[in-house]
């Protein structure tokens, strides 16, 4: 639903549990630095038996139903509403936990707080049926400001206090509710509130940032339908993260300067207020699973890499088949399977394949269709729960196509079509090839390059069975052929296309880790590093006790690694990397084929500082680093690829 509160509160729109007609009226006290809050709750209740829920740590003072007391088991209040409805008045009040990088629940501090939905720190009803409506004021102390999810409906400053009140009268989902130290800046545009809650070091981004969403709303909302919210706010976190809501966004104060989060980040959260938060992630039909990381990806991150040229669209759909080739077969699963991005596997497959497939539908059935069928699917889908096969049958109505085959193959199998070229000959008036891929075999429509004496003739191959032959003709001699050289297809790159990258190690549970520092502090941080990369529990050994089919990483003090590098007769420091920076981070296949990743660091604080931006360099081959910073970086060059071949 969206980009990583789904990893924290799973998919919240989709989940079973909310009351057709359930509707909140509430009025919060919230001292974000005393983690103190407090609410009365007026809940319209339709007839039947509810369980309503609250999370640890709130205890309900009045519970009363039409006036009448309700008994009270813990944090649970069964409720029986007779028929034509009622009306359930509750206190409750309890202190939050610290506000720390752990807080999955939520929680308040000196620098604010974070309530997100989902989290029980309002009364959730077990059998309810959709999302409720709600109202919500609250009040906060100086210098604190509040923002919830919801139309802003008005709000007050006194001096000692701010109070607001928010609304949200349709199905989306229960309120989140925020609070900091914030400066705001607001701007209307059309007939939309666009704001920024920003610390006070980030107030000269306000207007850029401000631009840029009001930019990216009217270039979406020409493409799909008009904006689903009354506005848009981004809201600085002290937390290291980045989070959407619907009509809203709330990012880590110290990325927020970061040029990635305006170019990619930003509208990527804008975005998801028509998937995942508009359209929601719900029940498809016989295709489960989340479509709106795919689709969002699709439409902001990849769209935006289009609108540099066809080099960086490349670039990135290369990116996600690397990503791919780095995962282990025991990793992968289907996109039915796919929920929220949970870990790095689960986020090559929900956002890299989903993506790829929208890529791949809209070269299938042309631009206009696609576009088409996204216009159709916002209509029928608003407010709504929406599946894999909703976007099905939205796209056969904009192309006139069946389209079963094409998203069954890409939905439920496990895994990716491998390409090989049998045989290419090339004479005068064109070529002759053989193209073959394993079973089960795939439907795919394979783009093939001639260079030829007059240029580049760029055609298609339909492969439906598990090999095909066809001669292409050809305008002028042929000189040679590529056979998807722009990485159009979902696949497994063939040998030669995937340089080794960090994530061939790191993604692999059985990886060995060595700790080339035998003890100190450089020791402990080499291990606390390890910890980081690893996406999962680390395989922390000696080099003896290694596998050594799996792959390895190598991570200590700069002359350890060397002397170990050497004494195991594995690929050394590469000479470009040599008396760089204070770290250097670089990938190498060894010489049985097994991939190696090693750290070296000048000393403890070199390997300590990688521990926060390390990880998230996955697909790189190389690094050097200065402290926390990476000053250089990059891929190392592709092999020979067998999908090629010269005719000269």
């Amino acid at each position: 639903m969206r980009t990583l509160l789904l990893a924290l509160c799973g998919i919240l729109a989709a989940a079973p549990g909310w009351a057709a007609g359930l509707h909140h009226d509430l009025t919060v006290t919230l001292d974000p630095a005393a983690r103190r809050l407090e609410v009365e709750d007026r809940l319209r209740l339709p007839a039947g038996t509810h369980r309503l829920m609250l999370a640890p740590g709130l205890t309900v003072g009045e519970a009363l139903l039409d006036g009448k007391s309700v008994a009270v088991r813990g944090n649970v209040l069964p409720v029986t509403v007779p028929e034509g409805g009622g009306e359930l008045r509750l206190r409750y009040a309890g202190t939050l936990p610290p506000l720390t990088p752990e807080s999955r629940g939520g929680g308040g501090g000196a620098e604010g707080a974070y309530l997100p939905a989902g989290t029980g720190w309002i009364p959730t009803s077990e059998n309810a049926q959709s999302p409720p409506s709600w109202r919500l004021l609250v009040r906060v102390p100086a210098p604190f400001v509040a923002v919830a999810t919801g139309r802003l409906v008005e709000e007050a400053r006194d001096g000692a206090d701010y109070a607001a009140t928010f609304a949200e009268d349709r199905s989306v989902e229960e309120p989140s509710l925020f609070a900091g130290a914030w400066q705001v800046t607001e701007r209307m545009h059309n007939d939309l509130r666009l704001r920024t809650y920003f610390h006070p070091e980030q107030a000269p981004l306000a207007e850029e940032y401000l631009d840029l969403s009001a930019r990216t709303i009217d270039a979406q909302a020409a493409r799909i339908g008009a904006y689903p919210f009354a506005g848009f706010a981004i809201l600085s976190a002290p937390l290291p993260v980045g989070l959407g809501f619907p009509g809203l966004t709330y990012i880590g104060r110290q990325v927020m300067p970061l040029p990635f989060i305006r170019s990619q980040s930003l509208p990527h959260e804008i975005l998801h207020n028509w998937w995942g938060n508009g359209a929601r992630v719900g029940e498809g039909g016989v295709w489960l699973g989340n479509w709106s990381e795919g689709l969002t990806t699709f439409m902001a991150d990849y769209a935006a890499a289009e609108a540099r040229g066809e080099d960086a669209a490349q670039a990135m759909r290369l990116d996600w088949l690397r990503d791919y080739a780095a995962l282990p077969a025991e990793r992968d699963s289907a996109l039915t399977d796919f929920r929220a991005k949970v870990h790095d596997a689960a986020q090559i497959v929900g956002y890299g394949k989903a993506a790829m497939l929208f890529h791949m539908l809209r070269a299938e059935i042309g631009a206009d269709a696609f576009d088409a069928g996204i216009r159709r699917f916002w209509e029928d889908k608003r407010f709504r729960d929406a599946g894999w096969g909703d976007l099905r049958r939205a796209f056969e109505a904009s192309s006139g196509r069946d389209l079963k085959a094409f998203f069954e193959q890409w939905l439920t199998r496990v895994g990716a079509p491998t390409l090989e070229l049998v045989e290419a000959k090339g004479d005068g008036g064109g070529v002759a090839l053989t193209l073959r891929q394993r079973e089960p075999a795939y439907g795919l429509t394979v783009p093939v390059e001639v260079r030829t004496a007059a240029g580049t003739e760029r055609h298609t191959i339909r492969l439906d069975g598990r090999e095909a032959t066809v001669t292409i003709p050809t305008a002028a001699a042929p000189r040679a052929l590529a056979v998807d050289p722009g990485f159009g297809l979902f696949r497994r790159l063939a040998s030669g296309e995937a340089p080794p990258t960090l994530r061939d190690v790191t993604l692999d549970h059985a990886a060995t880790t060595v700790i080339a520092t035998a003890d100190g502090p450089a020791a402990e941080a080499a291990r606390a590093l390890a910890e980081r990369l690893a996406d999962g529990k680390p395989r922390i050994a000696a080099a003896e006790r290694s596998d050594p089919a799996a792959p390895l990483a190598v991570i200590g003090a700069a002359g350890e690694v060397d002397q170990l590098l050497a004494r195991l007769g594995l690929p050394p420091l590469p000479d470009s990397l040599r008396g760089r920076g204070t770290a250097r981070v670089w990938t190498a296949r060894t010489p049985q084929g097994r991939p190696l990743l090693a750290v070296a660091a000048d000393d403890a604080a070199a390997l300590q500082a990688l521990l926060r931006p390390l990880p998230h360099y996955g697909r790189q081959s190389w690094l050097v680093f200065e402290g926390a910073r990476a000053v250089d970086r990059g891929v190392w060059p592709a092999g020979d690829s067998p999908l090629r071949v010269s005719f000269e």
